[in-house]
């Protein structure tokens, strides 16, 4: 190994590719064939149904069976108001991604956002596209807006009056709406306001904070219940023609969350209120979509439909419009729709839609003409017209509704071939045991070189495809697939002058010679489950393959040992001989120059009969490891068909009380244990705090997370400080060759064990409740596994490459026993807010990110930390990251090669995209540990604090 810097290299580069191909997926809206500007006269209407006053009430995670559908007086005066026939009820379908701001477009456009606008959801910018706020604003209607800030960034100058509230602050439920509602004291009774818009948040925070079946969710909803009564009261007082909208911008699943696509999520209710509409008592719940709101509301408002509306009108709430205005505002509705799928090229049941609708037309202009010789005749024929407008509008609406997407195809093909040529730059690498390009062989002429065949190959591709983003130099994916193809360049020219030169170099010392069947095992596992990403249902229930695989690993570990011991001592002795002849040769020629050896004679074989000796002792503890998964799998059930099952956490939460405080003060005090080994009081306090924030000492709880933060943060300080003095004392006195070993001299092992145990209290702050008692046991099998797969692999029960495949598998293990899936639905968002009393994004983000992420980093860091304290050779502990990169990249190459192909696949937005979303996440992770690691080992060598073996 030439160190780890050729490794973040490929992984800046292997991101790079990534990006680019995310930038491939992102959603090309289709437009009218014709011009805006005609479109918009075109579509433009005098309705006499203009309505004076239009208010939209918007439910953020208001569910179908909240109000429409409900069993149970919910929400008792809108549900009074649909038995009556007053109000038109729909059970509204939306589409994925199921959070907020993809949503709010949907709902005032009438398109269907891409994919990608859940990362924008952060950080939402100026909406351009056509809809019904600018068009009100346009027509030189007032606007207020009260309620989520999302509306404010989305439309940043069409309100004349607005306040917002912070929509990522999950943990206020209470404020966040009486700031909404403490207006309307001083708007209804007024006529300054033409359209109001009102946001409230507090469901969806109570559903992130403790799920929908919370006994929060009955008062939060008769609190809406009162809002829309006062609404409706005051309107229908005034005696002016209005419009009530009560809806939600998506639903809730069974956990509380949202973003994934189940029936809960992508369900909500919507209902209107108007004195303009017919009363009409209902006989079942109608369905809708979500993007036919948009065109209903531009049509009752007299705006007309928005520009890439691909919803169709609500029919029967246009029923009290005048026969010939209906007709007209019907084919209107579908000229446009007809008029966006020849613009984006949809073809349509060859040609039958469009002859539909010209003999519609035909027809709609013979009754017009009856119409106007007899006003009061011609109602069949009338609803026979717009029946068939209808028609054509579901036909078209559906259509473009489940073709919204157009894929940059040369962005995806070439990141896909780029990402295809790393990996197999990387398994070369581990098939020769020596790094893809030394770093002495890359110098300026070549990257130069490189980089103009680059700008050729460019020139070429964009020759034959010019209509790519890639060949627009200010577009983001032209500059990442440069240096992702610089990269692989680069590392070809390398890796053949390489290949040239050092032809019979041998493999490094720590490559393992010979492989046995634990190793073909784990690799032939890996590669199984890359393999089982192609589904859809085993990418949804992915955790599932990892606990098979790992509670396995366990099994064959066990038996291998045992069947060791029923050999004999002869057996025993004779394997020790051979392992001890191979190891001296091929890979642990190291130890015969270890400087701290307390005795000089026989230092090798004590090493590896350390290695032996305690067989007992690693059976018990992979017994143990192995009783730690069955109780860490039934901690939190996930994935999707089982997840609503009662799982271990369910029933602690149930239980609460005593038995939920003796939980979490066990697991705190069996992760003092652990982690007591750095800096003690500072862990205690750290604890005690994290126990504070779960039960208060103070009012919230936010107090004790500051000073867990504190503690913390002093505690990596104190070993960042530690270190520095270790190195001190270390240049006053030079240790001699046979002084023994002492692992606090190791400064790089000292800055990695306050690291891990400072990223362990961290974790534990931000978990829920019912998940500290998870964590500690994840802690403490990283604790057991490190350990034995380490004197595992010394003892050549395993290769070095099958030890990190195996905490690899580990890892993933972790990620889903804290509750986590490939669905966006079990992030959890309250994460982001432990201690925080102010909206920051970023911070928000991170801490977001180490909740979802830490039991992966964890796991990781644990073996690295081990090997770095035992171990004196930085060559083995730098492997375990070529191998773990290796893995992760054969994975994300594979499923980004399965996107490709499956990108008309029905679940390519609700399954394989945020799946891929999640791949790029755990490259990053592991991106992450990297640059740590290598930048730890770079402060090591800057201070001064080298290795003492080298």
């Amino acid at each position: 190994m030439t160190g780890l810097s050729p490794l973040v290299v490929e992984q800046c580069a292997v991101v790079a590719g990534l990006l680019a191909y995310l930038t491939g997926l992102v959603t090309v809206r289709p437009r009218p064939a014709g011009s805006p500007h005609d479109t918009l006269a075109r579509y433009s209407n005098d309705s006499h149904m203009a309505v004076e006053k239009v208010v939209v009430v918007v439910i953020d995670a208001l569910r179908a069976d909240h109000l429409v559908t409900a069993a149970a007086p919910l929400m008792p005066y809108l549900q009074g108001q649909l038995a009556s026939g007053a109000a038109r009820g729909y059970v509204v379908h939306t589409a994925a991604p199921t959070v907020t701001l993809p949503r709010i477009k949907s709902l005032v456009t009438g398109s269907v956002p891409g994919f990608m606008d859940i990362i924008e959801n952060f950080g939402a910018g100026e909406l351009v596209d056509d809809n019904i706020i600018r068009r009100w604003a346009a027509q030189g209607r007032r606007i207020h807006l009260y309620g989520d800030d999302t509306w404010l960034k989305v439309f940043p100058s069409q309100f004349s009056k607005h306040q917002g509230v912070t929509s990522f602050f999950v943990t206020d439920y209470t404020e966040v709406d009486r700031n909404v509602t403490q207006h309307l004291t001083k708007v209804l009774p007024s006529d300054g306001w033409d359209v109001l818009i009102l946001h409230y948040l507090g469901l969806d925070h109570i559903g992130h904070l403790e799920g929908p079946m919370s006994p929060l969710i009955g008062p939060k909803l008769l609190e809406m219940d009162a809002v829309v009564k006062n609404i409706h009261v005051t309107l229908e007082a005034k005696g002016l023609k209005y419009l009530v909208l009560v809806c939600g911008d998506h639903g809730m699943s069974d956990a509380g969350g949202h973003g994934g696509s189940s029936h809960s999520e992508v369900t909500t209710s919507a209902l209107f209120l108007s004195n303009t509409i017919i009363k009409k008592r209902p006989e079942k719940v109608q369905d809708a979509r979500q993007v036919d709101l948009a065109p209903t509301l531009g049509l009752l408002t007299g705006i007309g439909v928005p520009e890439g509306s691909v919803g169709r009108p609500i029919a029967e709430l246009l029923q009290n419009i005048p026969p010939e205005k209906r007709m007209a505002l019907h084919s209107q509705a579908a000229r446009q729709l007809l008029a966006i799928a020849k613009g984006s090229g949809l073809h349509l049941n060859h040609g039958n839609v469009e002859l539909l609708f010209q003999q519609t037309t035909l027809l709609h202009e013979r009754i017009a003409q009856d119409l106007r010789q007899n006003p009061a005749g011609s109602r069949p024929e009338v609803e026979r017209v717009c029946k068939f407008y209808g028609d054509c509008q579901q036909e078209v609406s559906d259509a473009l509704a489940t073709r919204q997407q157009s894929y940059d195809l040369p962005i995806i093909y070439l990141a896909t071939f780029a990402l295809l040529m790393i990996l197999a730059g990387c398994v070369w690498r581990q098939v020769k045991g020596g790094p893809l390009a030394p770093r002495k062989q890359v110098v300026g002429t070549t990257v130069g070189w490189c980089a103009g065949c680059t700008f050729l190959g460019w020139l070429l591709v964009c020759a034959g495809a010019s209509g790519s983003k890639m060949c627009h130099l200010l577009q983001p994916s032209a500059w990442l697939l440069f240096m992702a193809f610089v990269y692989v360049m680069v590392a070809l020219a390398s890796s053949s002058s390489s290949s040239t030169i050092n032809r019979n170099t041998h493999k490094p010392a720590d490559s393992s010679g010979s492989k046995d069947a634990v190793h073909y095992f784990l690799l032939f596992g890996t590669c199984l489950h890359s393999l089982s990403l192609l589904g859809t249902s085993l990418v949804e229930e992915e955790h599932q393959t990892l606990y098979f695989f790992t509670t396995t690993l366990h099994l064959y570990l066990i038996f291998k040992i045992i069947r060791f011991n029923f050999q004999g001592s002869g057996a025993c002795q004779g394997h020790k001989s051979s392992a001890y002849k191979t190891t001296s040769k091929e890979e642990d020629t190291s130890y015969l120059h270890l400087p701290t050896q307390v005795k000089q004679e026989n230092r090798e074989l004590s090493l590896l009969e350390k290695a032996y000796l305690p067989q007992n002792k690693i059976l018990l503890l992979l017994a143990l490891s192995l009783v730690l998964s069955r109780i860490l799998r039934a901690w939190n059930a996930t994935g999707d068909k089982w997840r609503h099952l009662e799982d271990l956490g369910d029933i602690l939460r149930a239980l609460g009380g005593r038995t939920l405080v003796l939980v979490v003060v066990a697991g705190l005090v069996l992760s003092f244990l652990i982690l007591l080994h750095t800096s003690w009081p500072l862990v205690l306090i750290a604890l005690i705090a994290v126990f504070g924030r779960h039960y208060p000492f103070l009012a919230s709880g936010t107090f004790e997370a500051q000073i867990a933060y504190l503690a913390i943060i002093c505690l990596y300080v104190y070993g960042l400080f530690k270190a520095k003095l270790i190195d001190l004392r270390a240049h006053s006195k030079v240790p001699k060759m046979t002084e023994e070993y002492d692992v606090e001299d190791d400064k790089m092992s000292t800055l990695l064990r306050y690291s891990y145990t400072a990223l362990s209290l961290l974790c534990l702050l931000l978990q829920r409740i019912d998940n500290v008692g998870m964590l500690s046991l994840i802690l403490l099998q990283n604790w057991i596994l490190s350990r034995v797969l380490y004197r595992l692999a010394l003892a050549r029960y395993l290769s070095w490459e099958g030890a990190a495949m195996a905490m690899s598998w580990l890892a993933f293990t972790h990620y889903f026993n804290q509750g986590n899936s490939n669905s966006l639905t079990t992030i959890d968002m309250s994460a982001g807010f432990v201690g925080v009393n102010s909206f920051h994004p970023l911070l928000h983000g991170i801490l977001i990110a180490t909740q979802t992420f830490g039991g992966t980093f964890l796991t990781y860091l644990a073996f690295l930390v081990h090997l770095a304290s035992k171990d004196g050779s930085k060559e083995r502990w730098q492997r375990q990251l070529y191998v773990w990169w290796c893995v992760r990249l054969a994975t994300v190459t594979l499923y980004v090669l399965n996107v490709l192909c499956q990108r008309h696949h029905l679940f390519i937005w609700s399954v394989f995209t945020p799946k891929l979303l999640y791949e790029g996440a755990h490259v990053l992770v592991l991106c992450a540990l990297t640059l740590y690691m290598w930048g730890v080992e770079k402060v090591c060598t800057l201070l001064e604090v080298t290795y003492r073996f080298e």
